[in-house]
């Protein structure tokens, strides 16, 4: 049966089609999965270095221009914009992927809807922020004013994460790369010139963090010229688009707010019941421990736009064991070199976060197949059960860590982040297990064949890359 989103091959969420008005999927042909999943995954993973090249580049401009008080203000300012953003986007980026992907005639009403929906919440948000503004600002009318500067401007933003979503779904992922370089780009340089020039304030440091990617956001706009030469773009009724789209969503959408708790309680739990010092150390480790997740996210994100067009669960399988595969690889490799540069690095203060770094690069390897396996799911027409998991996560997460933290210091934050990606993987893996009639060791135990595509797939790199040249086998 076919869905108003183009679905089928999975039922919706409980194993029973749902009623509302139908659509007859016609997707585009697609390239080959396998082509397409390469890809997708070059050009992602590509992007996902980018923010944390940025933030190199930038936190030194900020230290000089800004002193600890203006860095601090500046990331008052940003922070209400940012939670504001992730809650108004009602999980509808992800629907548009999931949606596009598999009817791309419905693209321009699913944007409109998207669009609509995520800037009506987002003035509602605006609204909120104004209300909380003294307590926000602790009654510093400078930092108020900053404040809705960036929470303004973040409301079109929220169209820019719609257009985003949607060319995921076309599997555009030149475009998606070539808008975190556009983004990144503008944001470096015009933080560079303000700083020669002495006008790096905080006031202009939150505007251009907001603009630049509105800026970069235009890069989408071939997609709506695209989509409106469709020969059937406007054949579709949008109350049989809203319909599945806000279901997706809503299933979506608790589970990014479980995600954002997940990475927000150690930030907000640690100093009441330990200290700042142990938050220095666990912020130390956790900068580096995100280094493979880095990559592992950025596969999890075309894994989900790629098959949410094939639903191809051998891939997933195979995508899945050889991120662990890397992962392994990657994550040895910063363990084992780890002595050597975190106090030259880091300096003599942070010489006691070894051990809880190397804790919790063990959990970000447990972690990368929950990540795959769980974007898996919402490509399959399940992200429910993801949700679901994300959630009992953060139970599991705030249990042990109000436990274990008071006792332990950060070494129970660490300990608290591998029970917690334990549960994660857990779920995500029996799920997709049961979802795409797999066992979980396809997913989880990687083969010598995987050793040997990987090994391929690493030549094919370097043949691209240096194309002059041809790697020994």
């Amino acid at each position: 049966m076919t869905n108003a989103a183009g679905e089928t091959t999975n039922p919706p969420e409980g194993g029973h089609p749902r009623g509302g008005a139908k659509i007859d999927a016609e997707p585009s042909q697609p390239a080959p999965p396998a082509a397409n999943l390469r890809r997708a995954v070059g050009f992602m993973t590509v992007s996902s270095f980018l923010v944390p090249l940025a933030g190199l580049l930038t936190q030194p401009l900020f230290a000089r221009a800004l002193g600890v008080d203006g860095r601090g203000e500046l990331q008052a300012a940003l922070a209400p914009a940012a939670l504001a953003t992730a809650v108004a986007t009602l999980g509808l980026p992800d629907a548009l992927t999931y949606f596009t992907a598999r009817n791309p005639r419905i693209t321009r009403v699913a944007l409109a809807w998207a669009g609509t929906l995520s800037l009506l919440v987002g003035v509602v948000c605006l609204a909120v922020v104004w209300g909380l503004l003294p307590w926000l600002s602790k009654g510093d009318a400078q930092l108020g004013e900053y404040i809705l500067v960036g929470m303004v401007l973040a409301i079109p933003l929220l169209a820019v994460g719609a257009l985003r979503g949607a060319a995921m779904g076309h599997q555009l992922w030149r475009r998606v790369a070539l808008e975190s370089f556009v983004n990144i780009t503008l944001r470096v340089g015009s933080l560079v010139v303000l700083f020669v020039m002495g006008h790096l304030t905080p006031l202009a440091a939150v505007v251009v963090t907001s603009v630049t990617p509105l800026l970069a956001g235009l890069v989408y706009l071939p997609l709506l010229r695209s989509s409106a030469h469709h020969p059937e773009a406007t054949e579709e009724q949008p109350n049989g688009v809203l319909r599945p789209l806000l279901s997706f969503g809503a299933r979506v959408w608790f589970g990014s707010v479980a995600s954002m708790l997940l990475s927000r309680v150690s930030q907000v739990l640690m100093v009441p019941l330990s200290s700042t010092y142990d938050l220095g150390l666990y912020a130390v480790a956790s900068t580096i421990s995100d280094l493979p997740l880095l990559v592992a996210l950025a596969v999890a994100g075309a894994l989900m736009g790629v098959n949410a067009r094939s639903n191809d669960p051998v891939q997933v399988a195979t995508t899945t064991r050889l991120g662990v595969l890397l992962g392994a690889v990657g994550c040895g490799g910063l363990a084992v070199t780890l002595p050597f540069w975190i106090v030259p690095l880091f300096t003599e203060q942070f010489a006691a976060a070894l051990i809880p770094t190397l804790m919790l690069i063990a959990s970000a390897l447990i972690c990368v197949p929950g990540l795959m396996t769980g974007a898996s799911l919402s490509a399959f027409g399940r992200p429910g059960l993801r949700s679901t998991g994300l959630v009992v996560t953060v139970v599991v997460n705030v249990t042990a860590f109000v436990t274990l933290v008071p006792l332990l210091g950060v070494y129970g934050a660490c300990w608290t982040s591998i029970i917690s990606n334990v549960v994660l993987t857990s779920w995500n893996v029996i799920a997709a297990s049961k979802v795409m009639g797999l066992p979980p060791t396809m997913f989880l135990v990687p083969r010598g064949s995987d050793v040997s595509l990987a090994w391929t797939e690493g030549l094919r790199l370097v043949n691209r890359v240096l194309p002059g040249r041809r790697a020994a086998a």
